[in-house]
């Protein structure tokens, strides 16, 4: 049984993690930590939680505690992951894992003395349309890949007014949506490292963060990728997509469908959508958790790992510094 303490019990926490943690198997939450502790109690009864508190350091004197989930507000990654990390608790911290790419490589570090595991929750690697867009790419069924158009547009949850706070969140839909684009795309596709990156952002709702990101990234294999992602443009539903090209063929998610070039033929397949959107999210984040626990049990490797999230940082903060200066960026 892996004992887990969660902190921070917002939004995310309320409609993801208690309620897939507490229906996991071989997993018990031991405690949930947050700053309004009478919001704790409310979810430790609701899923039958033994302990609350006010903060992490009150809980690591528990026993039977092996992991700690990481909810909380960005500013607060760090510091809490660092103190679950020295006190020798493997680490599940949700996107991104820090406000700035020197806070990232502090948890690194730090895991890499202590020698645990530190997963940073990127779920859309686990949705079932990107899995198949990745055995199709690595079996090699459209050819070498030399272009992706991905995106990400939603509406900010008016819930989490912290994500405009540049101080709370470290920036903007770049760092709330923009992160898990990029990192998807890292994830399927071996086109090796940034080379460079141009982006331009926009301002439309919110004064010290963006809300608009629009994002070319040129890499050391010539593949080109284009990254938008927004909370305020405006259409009357969400949109996420990844559409890819190859010299055989072309692949595209969200539904899944493959197109081939045979000869002078072009064939299409799409896959059935049998789920709705939120099943989709909700399986992707399930997928995920297995997944850090199984990695725990040591039965498999671990995958979006902190060493992972420094490498998407360093492409995060070019397109920041792209953005301000109004040039290509240059990733040494």
């Amino acid at each position: 049984m892996i004992g887990i303490i969660l902190v921070g019990a917002g939004n995310i926490a309320q409609g993801i993690h208690l309620p897939l943690l507490t229906a996991a198997s071989g997993v018990r939450i031991v405690a949930i930590c947050d700053r309004q502790i009478s919001k704790a109690r409310i979810l430790a009864e609701k899923y039958n939680v033994p302990y609350v508190f006010r903060t992490l350091e009150e809980a690591l004197h528990l026993p039977g505690v092996d992991a700690v989930f990481v909810t909380t507000s960005t500013d607060a990654h760090a510091a809490v992951s660092m103190q679950a990390i020295a006190a020798g608790k493997h680490v599940f911290v949700e996107r991104p894992a820090a406000r700035t790419l020197q806070e990232t490589v502090e948890i690194k570090t730090l895991a890499e003395r202590h020698g645990v595991h530190v997963m940073v929750g990127m779920n859309h690697r686990f949705r079932p349309d990107v899995a198949n867009m990745k055995n199709a790419v690595d079996r090699g069924e459209i050819g070498n890949v030399y272009y992706v158009k991905a995106g990400w547009v939603k509406q900010r949850s008016t819930d989490a007014r912290w994500l405009a706070n540049a101080d709370m969140s470290g920036g903007g839909v770049l760092v709330d949506l923009g992160i898990a684009v990029l990192d998807m795309i890292l994830h399927v596709f071996d086109f090796g490292r940034v080379r460079s990156v141009t982006a331009s952002t926009f301002h439309h709702e919110t004064k010290t963060v963006e809300d608009v990101v629009v994002a070319m990234l040129q890499f050391e294999n010539g593949a080109v990728a284009t990254i938008e992602t927004s909370w305020s443009l405006v259409r009357a539903e969400d949109l996420y997509y990844c559409n890819v090209f190859g010299k055989k063929g072309s692949a595209y998610i969200n539904p899944y469908r493959l197109v081939r070039k045979t000869g002078t033929s072009i064939s299409s397949t799409t896959s059935p959508q049998k789920k709705t959107q939120l099943e989709i999210y909700k399986k992707s984040y399930e997928s995920e958790f297995k997944h850090f626990f199984n990695a725990v049990r040591g039965l498999v490797p671990m995958i979006s790992t902190i060493d992972e999230a420094v490498e998407r940082m360093k492409v995060v903060e070019a397109l920041y510094a792209s953005a301000e200066l109004k040039r290509e960026i240059v990733i040494p």
